[in-house]
């Protein structure tokens, strides 16, 4: 029975260490908290799992919760007046979900050790990696996102446009009665983006509602936001300035608790996957810290999915061979091959968009067609760079499509 140690205890550590579980392997998972903490500690992130991450969950037999379906993506950009410039709706050909990261971090945590995973509740420093490393065949780092491992995993320039983080980040729960969309709404502006979605949180059915400001302008405002009646304030602000014709989306709604805000700025990043440790041994990067990309595209959680699914695939495919530099490089090939896609949408996505792209958001309101194929990007970024990553390929298609 082989060995693996997994440090971090998120989306892609949890899922992998389940899944390795079940297949035989002798797993321990690291995590800083215990499970009844993680579930009633304050909001840790917002994510909008698609239906390739979802699909992996109920294979693995955990996708637990009966959490309100997203149906639909609602689009809208910002024009000179209260109405938007762009407008439009489509469904999502097979739903997505939103989970509150808590509520699946503390269950999936009771799952692994169901399981007879060995759940071990300490924080591991890049100082403890050696004596960690001695104890596994494979260790595996999956810690999250931050300078913590800054010297282990180095910044791949190539693959890393962004040295600085391009959003200022906001994200609030609200409960009550919402004039939205059975789905996704998201809306765009010079100054930045917004999102609002149905999410299962620790408080039950709640609206998810996040905002993304250019550093420096007017919308990067969350740094004096000191509690949660001044952020709900300060959103409903935000839509009233930049999205008027959603000037009255919160009237009705209220913060859920204290604890359900989160404020942030993140830096995009890819890192070397393979870190060398003082005593040579090396260890394997995993999910954010490997590759962090801004919220704005709602990829994280699908990631950490793919990730955990990709290295699941090469541990097993390993067999008895050793987990050596060359089995690692190839385990991060394997999920880079869908991640690249993943974080070349979304670092576009941070970028003013292009005209091409600006057509594109247009034609959605006239051609369905349009609108369906831009939508399911969210749910397998591997069409952008073929379409809208090349001008020519992009304007030809909108041609095309509009004579259908």
């Amino acid at each position: 029975m082989r060995r693996i140690g997994i440090v971090g205890a998120g989306q892609a550590g949890l899922v992998l260490g389940i899944g390795l579980q079940q297949r035989g392997y002798d797993v321990t998972v690291f995590a800083e908290r215990p499970a009844e903490a993680v579930r009633e500690g304050r909001l840790i992130s917002n994510q909008c799992l698609f239906d390739p991450a979802l699909q992996r969950e109920r294979a693995l037999g955990i996708n637990f919760w009966e959490a309100p379906p997203i149906r639909e993506v609602a689009f809208a950009a910002a024009g000179e007046g209260a109405e938007p410039a762009i407008s439009w709706r489509v469904g999502l050909d097979r739903p997505a979900q939103s989970v509150d990261q808590r509520v699946k971090v503390a269950d999936w945590m009771t799952e692994f050790e169901r399981l007879g995973g060995d759940l071990r509740v300490r924080r591991v420093t890049p100082d403890d990696l050696d004596e960690r490393a001695r104890e596994f065949e494979l260790l595996v780092v999956a810690a999250g996102r931050g300078p913590q491992f800054d010297a282990l995993f180095p910044r791949d320039d190539d693959r890393s446009p962004y040295r600085e983080p391009q959003r200022a980040i906001g994200i609030l729960y609200v409960a009550g009665p919402l004039d939205a969309v059975p789905g996704l709404t998201f809306g765009m502006a010079p100054v930045g983006e917004f999102f609002l979605l149905p999410v299962l949180s620790v408080h039950g059915p709640v609206h998810g509602i996040g905002f993304f400001g250019v550093p420096g302008g007017p919308m990067d405002v969350w740094d004096g936001v000191a509690d949660v009646d001044q952020h709900y304030e300060t959103a409903r602000k935000l839509l009233r300035t930049h999205y008027p014709w959603q000037a009255t989306l919160l009237d009705n709604a209220r913060p859920v608790a204290p604890t359900e805000m989160l404020h942030g700025r993140i830096t995009p990043i890819v890192r070397h996957p393979v870190g060398t440790l003082p005593s040579g041994a090396k260890v394997l990067a995993m999910g954010d810290t490997a590759v962090t990309n801004d919220p704005v595209g709602g990829q994280g959680a699908n990631m950490a999915a793919r990730a955990a699914r990709a290295y699941h695939e090469a541990i097993v495919d390993r067999g008895d061979r050793p987990f050596d530099e060359e089995f690692m490089h190839d385990a991060f090939a394997r999920y880079w091959h869908h991640a690249r896609h993943a974080t070349r949408f979304n670092n576009d996505l941070l970028a003013p968009p292009p005209e091409h792209v600006l057509a594109t958001l247009a034609a959605a309101q006239r051609v369905p067609e349009v609108a369906h194929r831009f939508a399911h990007l969210f749910e397998n970024p591997a069409d952008y760079e073929g379409w809208l990553g090349d001008p020519e390929a992009a304007m030809a298609y909108l041609h095309a499509a509009a004579q259908r």
